[in-house]
Formats: C-alpha cells, sequence, structure tokens
C-alpha cells in the first residue's frame, strides 16, 4: 500500500492540504492518511481530526517538535509524498514558514506545498514541469515524476531561455523554435502534451504559463540546499503560486524504489 501523508495544522490552511492530498491521492493511486502534531497537551486537535474525518481518511495524533515528527512520518517506507501547508496565512512575508522550510530541506520524498489561498478545483489533470533542456537535469525530473502517476493527465512542458542559453542565430525565430520545441519534447519529454518555450524570468514565466494553461500542478526538482543563491527559483515559485507546487528532491533515487531518494535526513 501507497500513502499520501497530509501534514495538518489548526488553522485555516488545513483544509486546502487535505483537498489537495485527496487530489494527489486520485493522481497517484495511493491512500491518504492525515496527520497532526500536538502542540502540546491542552491543545484541542478537534480541527484536524474532524476534517479528517469528513474526508474519510484515517487520522494520526504525532508528539514531539512539529518538523521532526512530520519527517519521521514521511520517511516511512509505504509514504511515497506529504503534503504540507506553505504558511498558515495567506499574507506571510516568506515562500513558506519555518517548519515547512525544514521539511522541505530535509525530506525523503517528494513534497507538495500547498498555497493556504489554494482552492481545489476537483481532479488534478494538467501539470507544469518546467525543464531546464539538458540531459543530465531533465531526464531525472521525468524520472522521478512518472513512475508516481497512475491517472491520465497532460503534461505541459515550459523551458525559459535566458541570455545566456537563449540561441544565437534564428533564421525564421517562429518556425525555428517550433523545431527546438519539438526535438526538446522527443529528447526529454516524449509523453507531454504541448512545450512552452519563453525568455525572460524563470519564475514569472512559470507563472504566466500556469494560468494560460490553467494547470492544477506545477513540478519542480530541487537541491534542497539553504545556501544563499541556491534554488532562487523555487523560492520564488513558491512566493507567488496560487496552486500546489510539488517539490522533487533532487537526490539520487534507489531504481526499486522510484518514489524515494536514498538519503538520510541531516
Amino acid at each position: 500500500m501507497s500513502i499520501i501523508l497530509a501534514a495538518l495544522d489548526t488553522s485555516t490552511a488545513a483544509r486546502p492540504v487535505m483537498e489537495t492530498a485527496m487530489r494527489i491521492g486520485q493522481l497517484t493511486g495511493a491512500d491518504v492518511q492525515a496527520v497532526h502534531v500536538r502542540g502540546g497537551p491542552l491543545e484541542s486537535v478537534d480541527a484536524p481530526e474532524s476534517l479528517a474525518a469528513r474526508s474519510e481518511v484515517p487520522f494520526r495524533l504525532l508528539e514531539g517538535p512539529v518538523g521532526s515528527a512530520v519527517l519521521a512520518a514521511a520517511g516511512a517506507p509505504d509514504v511515497i509524498a506529504v503534503v504540507i501547508g506553505a504558511r498558515a496565512t495567506p499574507d506571510g512575508r516568506r515562500p513558506v514558514g519555518d517548519t515547512a522550510r525544514r521539511i522541505l530541506e530535509n525530506a525523503v520524498r517528494p513534497v507538495v506545498v500547498v498555497p493556504p489561498e489554494a482552492v481545489s478545483p476537483g481532479l488534478i489533470q494538467r501539470l507544469l514541469v518546467p525543464l531546464e533542456g539538458t540531459e543530465v537535469s531533465s531526464r531525472p525530473v521525468l524520472q522521478r515524476l512518472w513512475p508516481l502517476l497512475v491517472a491520465d493527465i497532460e503534461l505541459v512542458v515550459l523551458h525559459v531561455f535566458t541570455d545566456t542559453t537563449l540561441p544565437a542565430m534564428l533564421d525564421r525565430p517562429e518556425y525555428d523554435l517550433e523545431i527546438l520545441g519539438r526535438e526538446f519534447l522527443s529528447r526529454h519529454c516524449p509523453h507531454a502534451s504541448y512545450i512552452e518555450l519563453r525568455t525572460g524570468p524563470v519564475a514569472t514565466r512559470v507563472a504566466e504559463v500556469s494560468e494560460e494553461h490553467d494547470t492544477d500542478l506545477i513540478v519542480l526538482s530541487w537541491s534542497q540546499s539553504p545556501a544563499p543563491g541556491r534554488a532562487r527559483v523555487v523560492r520564488e515559485v513558491l512566493s507567488g503560486s496560487a496552486i500546489p507546487v510539488l517539490l522533487l528532491p533532487d537526490s539520487p533515487y534507489n531504481v526499486d524504489d522510484p518514489a524515494g531518494p536514498m538519503r538520510v535526513p541531516s
């Protein structure tokens, strides 16, 4: 049995987390389990427990520091992904809260980050997958993503050219870019339905294409490094996205267990 873990808190952000976890369960064919880390002996757990009951999923109460408890639960062999809230309120100043950041930096499973303002439209039907366009960077993303999916979905691939990667000579820009797009898909993502080739700031173009194609989920790979200057695109996408973002840890995967990287949390 495979499990999607929904980490619920006592804020209003718990509802979109639960709804997204149910949709990820449908996408992956996995069961959903809700967990809540008790903040203290006097804390009421009625809200997250009732939310899980209404969704008809098992509920488990965890003890200990929130980040450590969720990471330990997410590391169980049958868990293939964990769904967390980005922050408790929509007007938070940072892309994710401190607890979410710790989980993201140390999780050994893919993590779905849900903004508190996310609205569930139903099934996840269209995924946006930004790819850098090199064999080294593109193939691992798809190798991590594809084994997780059981539902029929549309993949929208986005490649954003920067000043250093834009082809210098384009005799017929529209025609030449169309050829580049077809070659990109055939080489890196033959399952994709569309490809968008754009120029400019990557996070801005991710937001634009996501809105234009009405995507339900953004998929990104990242290094899990908190160092300054690393994962800038991930932070900017998390900061501006109104839809859930699936982050795939950029770590070597066990070929017998493609849902989980072989890495020990720090």
